[in-house]
């Protein structure tokens, strides 16, 4: 679905409401907005769910993928505090 919206005087967007309804967004549901060059991404916060753990969470699947452990950063993070 594509829509084309305007921001307002006061830098403010309104999600049009087919898609409100889709996602099913209410009145009070935390976002988070991501850019990468031109582009904007938003994403409803869940729950509890923290803006830390949305952030990271490309960095623990590759750490989940590359095997690396909690003893390794541990170990990691020795080495380069003995050796500065």
């Amino acid at each position: 679905m594509v829509e084309l919206l305007k921001l307002s005087s006061k830098g403010q967007v309104v999600i049009p409401k087919a898609i409100r309804n889709k996602l099913n967004l209410r009145e009070g549901d935390r976002l988070i907005i991501f850019s990468r060059g031109n582009l904007l991404i938003l994403r409803r916060v869940e729950g509890e769910e923290s803006v830390l753990s949305i952030l990271t969470q490309p960095v623990r699947e590759k750490i989940l993928k590359l095997g690396i452990k909690r003893e390794d950063v541990q170990e990691a993070v020795s080495w380069t505090r003995k050796n500065r």
